[in-house]
């Protein structure tokens, strides 16, 4: 259904909507305050699931100009000044800028958590304006600027906030060369060998199933003879035999080998490569080879031509050594010293200092220091939807902007008579509902989180203990984990949760806070009480907000690693797949975005971003099916797209309405709990998920459609 303009009685700016049915007076009363905010921006959006909430509707999309409302909550995403380099594929670095005012799909590295380096699309955006940085100085030299609260990726494949990296700390690395072909080598971390870069992309399925060919090898062709362009669509198949053949013919015709157009780039490139380090190594090793083959070869030619050579400099150089200056010049060069950039300590000569660098610190790209700094800047980030992740000039990898769902190898005969024993132990290994770990997991003790515990409001010191227990657990309501599988039988691993209890604790407390700063009946609603940009109270209220967030995504991460452990130690004994898609994607939360020319706080309550490109998940009831998407980056919505089916009842009534036997009955098929105690997430207390779906299909594309066979709830 195409969007249209509801016509609502007193309001006082453009309520556009995708639902498909009418609203109640209640609706219509709560659509009509929010309208009325003096700091509302053009228009609010209601996404096809809309229902009644606390302030706003579930399922609404608020811009607001330098201001956020505490009441919907919120977070923003960590990001890099305009100027940070990232590699791409076709051989060349661009600024985050230039990508993001480009606007268009990218080709970048990325990296699995074993350390496999893997090539992958991705799209850039401006994603917050004056942003506060800290600076990041690498063992190579590198410098960083970013948000406080983007994460790195440490070697062992975890994530940490880069104002809580500590020095020494290894980051995973991206480490390329140039062979004697001058094709692009990336080093696998998770083997030390080096691997080409467009094989890479042929492993990563961005060209497709890799063919065979019968008696001969598979090669990849670059179209434009350019081997360090490795775009996919600069690659082909090609057989062995048939790469040769083709070759040849280039030759025989002149078409392009001994063509000037030809010569003239051939040069530039070489000149290019000879100015890289891997480049001058390359041509100074080619070199000493063809010299000394020369030599061998041509003994008497070699003797004549180098007759004499030095006779004038040596006596020269024997000189000037032998000279007072000449003696306290060598004196003086071999006794300098020279910082060390990793460890601070001064040695002796810059052989000893390059030495000292190799056996000392082997530049692991190691963290050397981070520091707050006083400029802001606006600031950029990727959009990684498979891997989540991308590599910096800088040689490292750091995470892109976080329901959650994961497609794995594998079809639905391994499950097979075993969807009870697989729910069970999923329970077992995740505490859900009001349940908790009875102590706080190792992943837990180790969030870097913690350290910045005791700044966030005072209110909440006191459930410290308990967060740390509920860090890695479900929670109740329609949170969920969940086994399904696609239309073409391929198993997928999904869930739902967010910031537990802790999260709720510091919203209460900041949204009690943004009611006191309003005179009575300045508001149409209590629960729009907003701050404003630049005040004490939007400052503490964002810190606690991005903490909250960073907590719900780390919960995700555990539950995710432990569903995962859990399913390989059943159905594949034991060992780590790579995910084919993996997505990860947060709703409830504010974001700094820029939308017709202005840079505003959008608050997605009840909805996801679903900008052009940007994967995400719908899912239905407990029974229903759920949707992997595609953003088609609509404006009206701002980027915008529902989060699920929506209810279109209360649980009180759901209760009232329905049995037991109504539950069995719904969720046949379904290994999930069927006792009163989940009877308010009945499917038929929610919207149909079909319909929601094609009132918006110009907000997203279908990427994969969903049904469970396990559903985990608390």
């Amino acid at each position: 259904m195409p969007h249209n303009k509801l016509n609502i009685s007193g309001a006082k700016a453009d309520i556009i909507s995708w639902v498909g049915h009418a609203l109640s007076t209640d609706e219509h009363n709560m659509l009509r305050n929010v309208s009325r905010l003096p700091c509302l921006y053009k228009h609010v959006a209601l996404m096809p699931d809309a229902h009644l909430g606390i302030g706003s509707m579930v399922g609404s999309v608020i811009a607001t100009k330098d201001a956020v409302i505490p009441a919907t909550v919120g977070v923003d995403i960590g990001c890099f000044t305009g100027n940070t380099l990232v590699p791409t594929l076709d051989g060349k670095s661009y600024s985050l800028r230039e990508l993001a005012e480009n606007d268009k799909e990218i080709f970048v590295y990325a990296c699995t958590e074993s350390g496999k380096v893997v090539a992958a699309k991705a799209t850039a955006k401006k994603t917050r304006a004056n942003a506060e940085l800290v600076k990041i100085i690498l063992d190579n030299g590198a410098e960083i600027r970013c948000t406080p609260d983007h994460k790195f990726m440490l070697r062992d494949g975890s994530f940490v906030e880069a104002e809580n990296l500590k020095t020494g700390e290894s980051l995973m690395p991206l480490y390329r060369e140039i062979d004697k072909d001058g094709y692009v080598l990336v080093q696998q971390n998770y083997s030390g060998r080096m691997q080409r870069a467009h094989w890479i992309v042929a492993r990563s399925g961005l060209l497709g199933d890799v063919p065979r060919f019968e008696n001969d090898k598979t090669v990849i062709h670059h179209k434009n003879f350019g081997e360090a362009d490795n775009r996919p669509e600069n690659l082909e198949f090609m057989s062995a035999s048939a790469h040769s053949v083709y070759h040849r013919n280039l030759v025989d015709r002149n078409e392009h080998w001994q063509s000037p157009e030809f010569e003239q780039k051939r040069v530039a490139a070489l000149f290019a490569k000879a100015q890289t380090a891997e480049g001058h190594s390359y041509f100074a090793e080619r070199g000493t080879k063809n010299i000394l083959k020369y030599m061998v070869e041509n003994p008497e030619h070699f003797k004549t031509s180098v007759a004499g050579n030095g006779k004038r400099g040596k006596q020269f150089l024997v000189s000037y050594n032998q000279s007072e200056k000449g003696r306290a010049k060598s004196k003086e060069i071999a006794n300098r010293l020279y910082d060390c950039e990793t460890c601070g300590e001064q040695v002796k000569s810059g052989i000893g200092l390059h030495n000292h660098r190799r056996s000392l610190h082997g530049y692991n790209h190691k963290v050397v220091s981070v520091k707050a700094i006083a400029e802001r800047e606006d600031v950029y980030c990727l959009t990684v939807p498979e891997y989540h992740n991308f590599a910096l000039e800088a040689g490292v990898f750091v995470h892109n902007c976080g329901m959650m769902a994961v497609k794995t190898p594998f079809k639905s005969s391994i499950l097979e008579g075993r969807l009870k024993d697989l729910r069970h132990q999923i329970e077992r290994t995740i505490p859900v509902g009001f349940n908790e770990h009875k102590d706080a997991v190792d992943e837990s003790l180790a969030w870097e989180g913690w350290k910045s515990f005791g700044d966030l409001h005072k209110g909440v010191q006191h459930r410290k203990a308990k967060a740390m227990k509920q860090l890695g657990t479900l929670g109740g309501g329609n949170h969920f984990l969940e086994v399904c599988l696609d239309t073409e039988d391929n198993v997928w691993l999904m869930l739902h949760s967010g910031s537990r209890n802790i999260g709720n604790e510091i919203a209460s407390r900041h949204i009690e806070t943004a009611k006191s700063l309003h005179k009575l009946n300045e508001l149409p609603d209590p629960n729009l009480a907003y701050f404003i940009q630049g005040t004490e109270e939007f400052k503490n209220y964002w810190r606690d907000l991005e903490w909250a967030q960073a907590f719900a995504f780390k919960n995700r991460e555990i539950m995710m690693k432990r569903l995962l452990k859990q399913f390989n130690r059943m159905f594949n004994e034991g060992e780590d797949f790579t995910p084919e898609i993996a997505v990860n994607c947060h709703h409830n939360y504010v974001a700094a975005e820029e939308h017709f020319g202005e840079t505003v706080y959008v608050t997605r309550k009840g909805a996801i971003n679903a900008e052009a490109g940007r994967y995400g998940i719908i899912p239905g009831s407990m029974g229903a099916k759920s949707f992997i998407i595609s953003g088609l980056g609509n404006p009206q919505s701002f980027n915008s797209c529902s989060h699920g089916a929506g209810r279109k009842m209360s649980r009180t009534q759901a209760k009232k309405s329905f049995s037991r036997e109504d539950l069995e009955r719904q969720t046949a098929g379904v290994e999930c709990r069927k006792d009163a105690g989940v009877i308010d997430e009945i499917p038929s207390a929610y919207k149909d998920i079909d319909e929601v779906m094609r009132n918006q299909r110009d907000l997203v594309e279908v990427v994969a459609q969903l049904k469970q066979v396990v559903c985990v709830k608390g």
